[in-house]
């Protein structure tokens, strides 16, 4: 059996020192400066320790280093994923607005093109913005164009029926124009019932439609209810005045005749004055 002192090593404390600091140093990450302090190492047991610990620090340091361009790579990547993401948000934005176009055609007159397959989503939304567009522009009249659309199935159907309707009860007279012959025969065929909706072949037409409902509703508004009136009065007013005239003519035919005097001169009863009142 070999002897406890033949396995003993004796170590300076300096050594033992610059040790524990390089392993404070590796502790936040300053692998330069613990490896910087190895220095020369010494060949004994204590020696191969160090030789070992400095081998550590190097692949500590080669291990954070690779971590660190990990990471910024990720982060690099987080960015550009972050940016595709917002331009894929602009873009999708984009063809919301260009899906539900709504454009001022003229005054209080609307029009929404339709273009492409209406879906639920789709048809909510441009529910929304039309309606919140009428009652911000208090439009009095929509054209809803269809020539963009090719498929008209029951729920798109249902959808602008529905639009319509709701348009109505916001004081928006709507109008249907563009409609294509498959999409009419589709629409007689599923038995779609527009409810009495005005439509039109062109958008041209729709629009001189509006101009000429516009046009005569400012007409009749013009016209005050009390004018009528006051021409019946204006007009029987002669007629109340020869009335007049002919019962003043029947009046005088009907007065007695006035006694007259000795000297031809008429006096009525009423004026003439006694022998009392004079003092005869």
């Amino acid at each position: 059996m070999t002897d406890a002192t033949d396995e003993s090593v004796v170590v300076e404390g300096k050594r033992i020192e610059r040790v524990l600091e390089a392993l404070s140093l590796a502790s936040v990450g300053a692998f330069d400066e613990a490896i910087g302090l190895s220095g020369a190492l010494t060949e004994d047991r204590f020696g191969a320790l160090e030789e070992s610990l400095l081998v550590l620090l190097r692949e500590l340091k080669q291990t954070r280093e690779e971590h660190d361009k990990a990471m910024s790579d990720l982060e690099a990547s987080r960015r550009d994923l972050e940016e595709q993401l917002a331009t894929v948000e602009r873009q999708r934005i984009a063809i919301r607005e260009l899906s539900v176009p709504i454009i001022d055609v003229w005054d209080d007159v609307l029009t929404l093109p339709l273009v492409g397959a209406i879906d639920s989503a789709r048809a909510a939304e441009m529910t929304e913005k039309l309606l919140q567009r009428i009652a911000d522009r208090g439009a009095e009249y929509v054209i809803i164009d269809l020539t963009g659309v090719d498929v008209v199935d029951t729920m798109t159907a249902a959808h602008l029926v529905r639009l319509t309707h709701a348009a109505k009860l916001l004081g928006a007279k709507c109008i249907l124009t563009g409609v294509r012959p498959d999409v009419a025969r589709t629409l007689v065929e599923i038995g779609v019932h527009l409810g009495g909706l005005m439509t039109l072949r062109t958008l041209k037409d729709g629009l001189r439609a509006c101009l000429t409902m516009r046009e005569a509703d400012r007409i009749s508004l013009r016209k005050k209810p009390g004018e009528g009136g006051d021409k019946g009065k204006k007009a029987e007013a002669p007629k109340d005045e020869g009335q007049d005239r002919a019962v003043s003519r029947g009046e005088r035919r009907q007065r007695p005749p006035r006694p007259e005097s000795s000297n031809g001169v008429s006096t009525a009863p009423s004026s003439m004055a006694s022998s009392e009142d004079v003092g005869l």
